[in-house]
């Protein structure tokens, strides 16, 4: 259950998304009177925290470190038999080698940006077709609060990624691996790399990778509790 301190921070940014729905990025950006020419992946994300006032994170604290809530976009593919699907795995953060070989569950830094979520859904793709960033929509939001069966689901995944780097393997993490987080590569190519233990005290080099969100997570848990008549 929400404090009533989160409950007191979200409901302005509740409004602010209900007041939204059915609008594209291009007709928040005229809102806001905030331009970006040529808009980078990932751009529609920086739009709708700025319509929330609220900055750009990619240190370890949640997006609101006051009640510990991270705030995340979504963008979901409506396929030509109607049918919602999310578009791709959502970022959680990335995968430091070494402070995660070292963590224990209870005091890891990826629990700040899980704990609690603000999920705000957008149309990203319709009818097999990606659609441009000025098109996207807005459509629901909805609050993660994961419950203890949840929570026990990603210490499991995390604690198996964990055991992987400790022991030397880190290069040989997949995005298979996990039920709802999985260990996704960064970077332009197999040559990005960075320093990672050996398992033997030492070090070696293995592909940079992220905490994501699994599509499988997102879809069962996020999608089934979003209003999507904004999409008929």
């Amino acid at each position: 259950m929400l404090s009533s301190k989160a409950i007191t921070i979200l409901t302005p940014l509740f409004k602010i998304i209900e007041e939204s729905k059915g609008k594209t990025i291009g007709e928040i950006k005229s809102l806001l009177n905030h331009e970006r020419t040529n808009m980078k992946k990932g751009a529609s994300g920086l739009i709708v925290e700025t319509l929330l006032g609220i900055k750009n994170n990619n240190n370890a604290d949640a997006d609101i470190p006051e009640i510990g809530c991270e705030v995340k976009i979504l963008p979901i593919q409506k396929n030509r038999n109607g049918e919602v699907k999310v578009k791709e795995p959502t970022q959680i953060q990335m995968i430091n080698y070494f402070e995660v070989a070292n963590e224990k569950w209870e005091t890891a830094k990826i629990r700040k940006k899980i704990t609690l979520t603000f999920w705000i859904v957008y149309l990203a793709k319709e009818n097999s077709k990606s659609l441009n960033q000025d098109d996207y929509k807005i459509i629901d939001y909805f609050i993660d609060h994961p419950n203890e069966y949840k929570l026990q689901i990603f210490q499991r995944d995390w604690e198996a990624i964990q055991s992987y780097i400790i022991n030397g393997l880190s290069d040989k993490l997949s995005c298979s691996m996990g039920e709802y987080i999985e260990p996704k590569t960064k970077g332009a190519n197999n040559q990005d790399v960075t320093n990672a233990p050996d398992g033997k005290g030492g070090i070696l080099k293995a592909r940079r990778r992220a905490f994501y969100f699994k599509k499988k997570y997102t879809n069962s848990q996020i999608i089934p509790n979003i209003d999507l008549k904004t999409l008929l």
